[in-house]
């Protein structure tokens, strides 16, 4: 795990280690990502790039995020509304129930799935990847009320 936020160095080590070229581009969207609270858009991460970005369209950190999606370096996730967030995986993994009537969002500890990841390999022998999962529910106070 990277510390956070990582330095330069790191990131394009984490770039490297994942068979990915450390280009300055790239490794200025993992700072944004490594530098977040929380989970951005890829529209949220072009808007942070402000001055610095200016070699880079919003395309490129569409398919740049896309490719770190694919190279297990970021984890993409719809946490609500049909829009994709991403988190860098470098952190500590993690997942969220969201209520589906009054959108809390509760973070679990990756731990929580590993149960779910050994049934699956056990029953019907495929490794699932669950870098980051949101599951839709009804919160304790909105089923307390219904």
């Amino acid at each position: 795990m990277l510390p956070t936020p990582a330095t330069s160095d790191e990131l394009a080590h984490l770039l490297r280690a994942s068979n990915q070229r450390a280009t300055p581009q790239r490794v200025m969207i993992l700072s944004i990502l490594s530098e977040a609270d929380n989970h951005l858009t890829a529209d949220e991460v072009f808007q942070r790039l402000g001055p610095m970005g200016s070699a880079l369209n919003r395309s490129t950190v569409y398919r740049t995020l896309e490719r770190f999606r694919d190279a297990g370096i970021v984890s993409e996730t719809d946490l609500g509304g049909g829009v994709r967030v991403f988190e860098l995986l470098a952190r500590t993994r993690h997942h969220h129930l969201i209520c589906h009537h009054c959108n809390q969002m509760i973070e679990i500890d990756d731990i929580e799935v590993d149960g779910m990841r050994s049934a699956i390999r056990a029953r019907y022998g495929f490794t699932p990847q669950v870098d980051h999962l949101a599951i839709w529910g009804v919160c304790v106070d909105c089923a307390g009320r219904n």
